[in-house]
């Protein structure tokens, strides 16, 4: 009873947490700054797997696929990655990842992100009820 009360509770704190993260640059190169980005994402990833965790079923959970194809169509090299004066700026259709190389610094767009996710969520449905009515 608890974990269904949570679950809309912490999809709120990853997006204020995500806002809070697109106000400014950040030097990756600094263990200052990836050292606990890198533990508060893994502290968020399981929390997120135990609050959510009973709808990670990969063909029912069209917004976890989503997700993941955002994130791995974005990293991909001829399709989500361009490369403008040595700086580097991933997400396809809309970029939401910046790599600036002369500062070490990143960005993070979320409306380039959101917009990238639901377009490929709303394409996964889209495929899904047709092939459900194939079937």
């Amino acid at each position: 009873m608890i974990k269904e009360k949570s679950n809309p509770w912490f999809i709120i704190f990853v997006f204020l947490v995500l806002i809070i993260f697109t106000q400014g640059t950040y030097d990756i190169d600094e263990p200052s700054f990836f050292v606990p980005v890198i533990i508060f994402s893994l502290l968020l990833g399981v929390f997120g797997v135990y609050l959510l965790g009973k709808d990670m079923d990969l063909l029912k959970n069209l917004y976890f696929l989503s997700y993941v194809m955002t994130i791995g169509i974005a990293f991909a090299p001829a399709i989500g990655s361009y490369i403008e004066d040595g700086d580097r700026f991933y997400g396809f259709p809309a970029q939401w990842f910046s790599y600036y190389h002369l500062s070490g610094s990143v960005s993070f767009n979320i409306i380039g992100f959101l917009f990238d996710f639901f377009l490929i969520f709303f394409l996964l449905r889209f495929l899904n009820k047709i092939f459900l009515k194939s079937s």
